[in-house]
């Protein structure tokens, strides 16, 4: 289990340093929209420190796999999360972006967390190997659904923070990424490295992930330029380990510990990381936030 919590823990870092390269090249660029998809992701893809941070992604998502071959996923999703520190730290330094007492409250109460799921490293709870095609199909399918759903309600409403509807959509778009990621670990496990990969490219598994991960990629790059960097990643991440939890543990049949101690530490340490996470997530936004070099500062979107 060590394995998956230093794998997990590198795959943190790379998508913090994936968002803050991303986030700074969207920050230079003049207003992109998800209505001309092709233009968007032209633009995107001329630019250096863009691809750059999308290859430092890519990585992320590759040592995400062997963090679910590893260890549970609730384990995987906190340690994950604690990449935030890094990204709220950076987003204070490097892109100009105000932190208030609320947001230091948050980063201590995610570093709790992660020391509370540490504890439970002891356990032999084992990463779930459950889950069909047919099951994980079915999720994610509701929940594009759903995701799109959303998107379109929240923007019908005309909520004032679009981080909400870009950090909502996002997030259940990477969860839908995230499934498939672990159900290739779990053929991984299952059957080997080299036979895993191989048959895991005969399911639908690799497919969905690449069109879930493009649809997240969309809607959060509209995002990183009409929000907070430490408001929509936090946000993000929050439905995105919610939904990862909830609906994966059920999938691929993954079990607590079986001691009632640790069970219950591992669960309040996922709770206090999503709440961590929320804090960051509702931090107030401010004229002040939007102060990194370049064309940063732009009209509220109106959907």
């Amino acid at each position: 289990m060590i394995i998956g919590v230093v794998v997990s823990l590198l795959a943190s870092v790379c998508f913090s340093a994936s968002n803050l390269l991303e986030k700074r090249a969207v920050d230079a660029m003049s207003d992109i929209s998800a209505v001309s998809t092709r233009a968007m992701l032209a633009k995107l893809i001329r630019s250096p420190m863009w691809m750059t941070g999308f290859v430092v992604g890519v990585v992320a998502a590759g040592l995400m796999v062997l963090g679910y071959e590893f260890a549970p996923i609730a384990v995987v999703q906190t340690i994950f999360g604690a990449g935030l520190v890094l990204i709220v730290a950076a987003s204070h330094l490097y892109l100009h972006e105000s932190m208030d007492r609320r947001e230091l409250v948050g980063l201590a109460i995610i570093i709790a967390a992660v020391v509370l799921v540490s504890v439970t490293l002891t356990s032999a709870a084992a990463p779930g190997v459950g889950g069909s095609l047919r099951s994980v199909m079915g999720a994610s399918g509701a929940t594009l659904v759903v995701a799109f759903a959303g998107y379109g309600a929240l923007s019908r409403a005309h909520v004032g923070d679009a981080s909400l509807r870009f950090g909502a959509t996002s997030g259940l778009l990477y969860g839908v990424a995230a499934l498939q990621t672990k159900s290739v670990a779990v053929l991984l496990n299952r059957d080997g490295v080299l036979h895993g990969a191989g048959r895991a490219f005969t399911t639908a598994y690799p497919y969905v992930f690449v069109v879930a991960s493009l649809l997240g990629l969309i809607v959060f790059q509209r995002g990183l330029q009409r929000s907070r960097i430490s408001v929509l990643v936090p946000l993000t991440n929050v439905v995105a380990s919610v939904y990862v939890v909830v609906v994966g543990m059920v999938v691929f049949d993954e079990p607590l510990p079986r001691n009632g101690v640790l069970a219950a530490l591992r669960l309040i340490g996922f709770a206090l990381a999503l709440g961590g996470n929320w804090l960051l997530a509702v931090g107030p936004m401010t004229p002040r936030a939007f102060t990194s070099s370049g064309p940063s500062v732009h009209a509220p979107d109106g959907g």
